[in-house]
């Protein structure tokens, strides 16, 4: 029996070494070494969206807002087995419409026989704001292309990614244009989607193949003229807003006009396309909210109508976001659930697609793309011919 136990605690003593000798610690690439797309303007901190020291007309709350990484990746090519980050985010936050991973955590991607495809999220700290942790692990070493969204809810104030030492890493070079900047809401900032990569900017972008940066803030988008100003001032092939959910249908008359006005200054003939709002579900119910819906969605058809009867590059995709009318798509009356930002996005993507092809908008460069066919940094996008009327 003594020899028995002997022999087990031999045999214990080497698989615990072996396990211990399996273990790999991760090499970390800081965020200077990284290649982050989905931002709307260069410069400035690369964990924000968007340098908002340049702003200083913006609302308290916009520049708070606008702060966060919403929208914002990391993208490179790996063949680690694995997949690490270690992060801090901001000051601890609890919202009743956002869950933890959307608000705090990661959300990776990779591309898998050309289709992006969830692989895993990084869980966010229960008890603090430094987080750390596994995405995935237990993959082959084949290259890939991944793409890890960044936080929507919280300022991220740091953060590194962590691969197998001995892997093959390839990050893009600069700044990466985003061909197309969303500006919206609530919706368009993602509330009550489950992870960073579920906001309908974010699906839209995987689904078309180019670079989509979010500037969507939740409930405080009214038109107002410094949201302008920020969208004079970013380089884009195509601009789309949700920004009939917010201001009521008297706002919609008085401030559309003077809104396109500003942009029209330096993007005189940039695609604007405006998506008509989402049909709230409290409405069944809430008499008065169904009134003061009814009033925007009205507003919006028809300040449309007369900006469009002079301006033949202005859309509007109405319905716009658009969750169905089962009436299941709701995560709390207002926000949709992720079936409701893929039904949005089911909606739109024909749309948004004709318009591209329209205007010869082509998809930013990917990481394989760089490697392969020539330098990164900013391209030069050419304006295609009209291939087709204006619907």
């Amino acid at each position: 029996m003594r020899k028995i136990l002997l022999s087990l605690a031999i045999a214990f003593a080497a698989f615990s070494g072996f396990a211990a000798e399996e273990k790999v610690e991760p090499k970390f690439y800081d965020i200077s070494e990284v290649s982050i797309v989905n931002r709307a303007q260069p410069g400035g901190n690369p964990l924000m969206r968007l340098d908002v020291d340049k702003y200083p007309q913006l609302s308290d709350k916009a520049a708070k807002y606008l702060s966060f990484p919403t929208g914002v990746a990391i993208r490179f090519n790996t063949n680690s087995d694995f997949i690490e980050a270690v992060w801090q985010t901001g000051d601890k936050e609890r919202h009743a419409n956002i869950v933890p991973v959307a608000a705090r955590g990661l959300d990776l991607y990779i591309k898998k026989d050309g289709k992006w495809l969830f692989a895993g999220i990084g869980k966010p700290s229960y008890t603090g704001t430094q987080n750390s942790g596994t995405v995935i692990a237990n993959m082959d070493n084949s290259m890939k292309e991944c793409l890890l969204y960044l936080p929507t809810f919280e300022k991220l104030t740091s953060f590194q990614l962590g691969l197998n030492p001995t892997a093959k890493v390839e990050f893009l070079n600069g700044f990466q244009r985003a061909p197309i900047v969303a500006v919206g809401s609530s919706f368009t900032h993602g509330v009550s989607a489950s992870r960073p990569g579920m906001a309908w900017p974010a699906q839209l972008s995987r689904r078309l193949g180019v670079d989509i940066a979010n500037l969507g803030t939740s409930g405080i988008q009214k038109m107002e003229p410094f949201y302008a100003d920020v969208i004079a001032d970013t380089d884009a092939d195509m601009f789309i807003f949700d920004c009939f959910s917010n201001p009521t249908g008297k706002e919609i008359r008085e401030r559309i006009a003077p809104f396109v006005e500003i942009i029209r200054k330096k993007h005189p003939n940039t695609p604007l396309v405006f998506l008509q709002t989402f049909n709230r579900e409290r409405n069944n119910f809430d008499l008065k909210s169904r009134k003061v819906e009814a009033e925007k969605w009205t507003a919006a058809e028809e300040e449309l109508a007369k900006l469009m009867a002079n301006d033949k590059n202005i859309y509007f995709i109405n319905p716009g976001l658009w969750a169905g009318d089962d009436h299941e798509s709701s995560a709390d009356g207002t926000h949709p659930s992720d079936m409701g930002y893929q039904r949005a996005v089911d909606n739109m993507e024909p749309h948004i697609r004709a318009i591209m092809d329209k205007y010869g908008i082509k998809a930013g460069l990917t990481a394989k793309q760089a490697r392969w066919e020539g330098p990164v940094g900013r391209p030069e996008w050419k304006k295609g011919k009209n291939k087709s009327k204006k619907k």
